[in-house]
């Protein structure tokens, strides 16, 4: 068989992954940008946002569990657990065991009351706030049920791990070239611009270049699905709601700041805004959800004061994150099943807005909604489905560094 993947993040990247282990499979993976990633890739701004996986992440931590990592025998090694810190009005900053303030037992009481006191305008949204001028946050396609999934999910992550830098040295770059490795072609500044069926296959249209395939399975973000949906003239019913904007700065800082002096890294996060710090490779990525400004004058003198720094910052790196594939998705996860108005034979979605087993928009839901795919397209192209060999459940704490 010879499957398309459009879309290199982190669901087109599991796809080919899924695919490739099948002996009788050519996969061709298309990027409309010039290099791989999709919303993990980091460009000439930095990165897109903190990169974090929960402990729960099974599903992608046993696919990194099989690529060779940078430095170490495979990328899951490379991660490493974090330290969280919470800001408290009584003692300052304080190192809890729990991911989120109000689980973790040693803040008191009082103090998780003052936070929720102070989240009442809006729990995610910062331009609801009053004197805020951080105009990135939108209601437009949000509803309180993945809110309340975010919540149920509270309850079965105590930790997380991260990389120590870069995400596109760290997990972006070894992924791609263990699967060239593995025969799958990999292709940048390739935009797909129809899909198409042609007889019993599909047609894939980039530029002036049409190939066949015998499947193709779309990843792409909601602006760019509908996108290419609406020029391969398919009836759908998705919705670009102009997703949830989160505004990124990667810190370049000074090798002798002494928040680097402890070697692990650690998140800090206060006033909606909040802090990653990697040691490793000196420097910070910020994410801003609830701050009262997105400015690079606001937020700079915010990171220096909460991180304690003492020295000038290396260099400051921005994303706005409202191009229409970087947002953040806050809306409800779309059911493969009910994309196309009329079913189209040989056509796979995945992604982590895609309906899956996972709850929230994240790594773990791109991964599990590309199984899922693949899983569909081996049944109906093949009637049986063999497992992958890659997927396991795996304990997120074996081999990790501590």
């Amino acid at each position: 068989m010879r499957i398309c993947v459009i879309g290199s993040g982190i669901a087109g990247l599991s796809a080919a992954f899924y695919l490739s282990a099948y002996p009788d499979t050519d996969v061709v993976v298309y990027e409309q940008e010039h290099r791989f990633g999709g919303r993990a890739a980091v460009t000439d701004d930095g990165e897109h946002c903190p990169r974090f996986f929960l402990e729960d992440y099974t599903e992608l931590f046993a696919i990194l569990r099989k690529i060779p990592g940078n430095g170490c025998r495979d990328s899951f090694n490379v991660l490493a657990r974090t330290r969280r810190y919470a800001h408290t009005a009584g003692v300052g900053w304080l190192e809890i065991s729990h991911l989120y303030v109000m689980l973790a037992k040693e803040v008191p009481l009082r103090e998780k009351i003052r936070l929720l006191w102070s989240w009442r305008p809006s729990p995610l949204v910062a331009e609801r706030r009053l004197r805020s001028v951080n105009k990135y946050g939108s209601l437009r396609n949000y509803s309180l049920r993945p809110l309340l999934r975010i919540g149920m999910n509270l309850f079965g992550s105590k930790t997380g791990y991260t990389l120590p830098g870069p995400t596109d040295e760290y997990l972006i770059a070894p992924w791609v070239n263990h699967l060239t490795a593995d025969g799958v072609v990999m292709r940048t500044d390739c935009r797909v611009t129809e899909i198409g069926l042609d007889g019993d296959r599909m047609s894939v249209t980039t530029g002036d270049d049409t190939s066949r395939f015998d499947a193709v399975v779309v990843t792409a973000f909601i602006p760019d699905l509908v996108h290419l949906l609406n020029t391969s003239r398919i009836d759908h019913t998705v919705v670009d709601g102009q997703q949830i904007n989160c505004a990124a700065f990667t810190l370049d800082l000074d090798p002798a700041e002494k928040i680097f002096a402890a070697g692990d890294p650690a998140f800090y996060c206060r006033s909606g805004v909040n802090v990653l710090v990697q040691p490793e490779h000196h420097r910070c990525v910020v994410l801003c959800t609830r701050a009262l400004s997105t400015e690079e004058s606001y937020i700079l003198p915010e990171v220096r004061d909460m991180l304690g720094l003492e020295y000038p910052v290396v260099r400051v790196r921005s994303r706005s994150n409202q191009q229409p594939g970087e947002a953040l998705f806050a809306g409800d996860s779309l059911r493969p099943e009910r994309i196309l108005r009329r079913p189209l034979p040989h056509v796979y979605f995945a992604g982590s807005h895609i309906r899956s087993s996972y709850p929230i928009d994240s790594a773990e839901a791109a991964v599990r909604s590309a199984f899922n795919a693949v899983g569909a397209l081996r049944r109906d192209l093949t009637g049986s489905f063999e497992p992958v060999p890659a997927p396991g459940k795996v304990d997120p704490s074996e081999g990790v560094t501590e």
